[in-house]
């Protein structure tokens, strides 16, 4: 079953995060009206969050999402750990 949690930055963007879990999070899409450089980069930013256990915190999801090579615009690692975070709750 599909999860959703969704984060809107104060004077940013919305960062949404759907996944389907188990025991870890089996798939992830992140959609949201922001912007990366280099646009390419979204996958990369799900198979950072894909393959945690569901009991993963916050602050391992920032440092994965903040290894990707990637220039996050309108929001940041954390906005995007929050909504990970909310969708797994």
């Amino acid at each position: 079953m599909a999860q959703h949690g969704t984060v809107k930055v104060p004077d940013g963007k919305l960062v949404s995060v759907s996944l389907t879990a188990n025991d870890r999070i089996t798939s992830v899409r992140v959609t949201g009206d922001f912007f990366l450089e280099p646009p390419e980069a979204r996958p990369h930013l799900e198979r950072a969050i894909e393959g945690h256990p569901v009991d993963v915190d916050a602050a391992t999801l920032r440092e994965a999402i903040a290894d990707v090579d990637a220039r996050l615009i309108g929001f940041e690692a954390r906005d995007l750990a929050a909504a990970t975070m909310e969708a797994i709750a």
